[in-house]
């Protein structure tokens, strides 16, 4: 009797473990976990086309990439220019844009730069994604950037110290649109060629310092025109107008 107890409590404890085996997963054999059909959506932050204003200084345009739904592989996107006249002095973006495992949204960015060389309006012409883009569905975007170019009148500002220690405090100081830059002698004298955008609001003042005797400045105008003054200049406005280069 007691023998036939043992057997019987064995083949119950053998039938236990075989129904916990079943029941518990190995983690081998064919994987349940699938790549989901997912689409890539991007945005931009700006309004395309793109109008750049060199004038206006640099820029930097931002955009998101956003899954529909999260991914069990890396999305990656590849950004290019695929047209226009621009080159690598005039603009930089992100190259490509990867959306981790298990994450929904990326970011990237162009950045186009301002410069004083005239070289006439140019273009660029940016897609962000293409067919390369595998485990997600997408329509690539084009970004079409038009850039303006910085056209300036150049004034010649010569600045004297006469004796020799600098302007202490004192300026000639330039508004173009609401933007004001001083240029004061360090020393003995200075020479500026000073860029001022067609167009532009603009205002030369003298703004006065500690020693005002010892000063003397020649301001040229871009027409030839020349406003010059020494020893205690007058206090204000030397010229103002509308940037005009004759």
């Amino acid at each position: 009797m007691k023998l036939n107890f043992i057997k019987k409590s064995i083949l119950l404890l053998a039938f236990s473990l075989a129904i916990v085996s079943c029941d518990t997963d190995d983690q081998t054999g064919e994987s349940q976990l699938t790549v989901a059909n997912t689409t890539a959506n991007i945005s931009l932050e700006f309004a395309n086309p793109v109008i750049f204003y060199e004038a206006n200084g640099d820029m930097t345009y931002d955009y998101t990439v956003s899954l529909s739904e999260i991914q069990i592989v890396d999305i990656k996107l590849y950004i290019a220019q695929v047209g226009g006249t621009a080159d690598a002095d005039d603009l930089e973006m992100t190259s490509s844009i990867v959306i981790p495992a298990g994450y929904t949204t990326g970011n990237g960015s162009i950045t186009v730069f301002a410069d004083e060389e005239i070289e006439g309006d140019e273009t660029a012409v940016i897609q962000i994604g293409d067919v390369r883009t595998a485990n997600a569905a997408m329509t690539p975007v084009t970004v079409n950037i038009n850039i303006v170019d910085y056209v300036f009148c150049t004034w010649n500002l010569e600045g004297i110290d006469t004796y020799g220690d600098g302007w202490n405090g004192a300026a000639i100081r330039l508004t173009a649109d609401g933007v004001e830059t001083d240029y004061s002698v360090d020393a003995a004298s200075n020479l500026w060629d000073i860029a001022v955008p067609v167009g532009a609001n603009y205002s030369f003042e003298f703004i006065s310092g500690d020693w005002d005797g010892e000063i003397e400045y020649t301001l040229t105008g871009p027409d030839g025109t020349v406003y010059a003054d020494a020893s205690y200049p007058a206090v204000g406005v030397i010229t103002s107008g509308v940037s005009a280069c004759d």
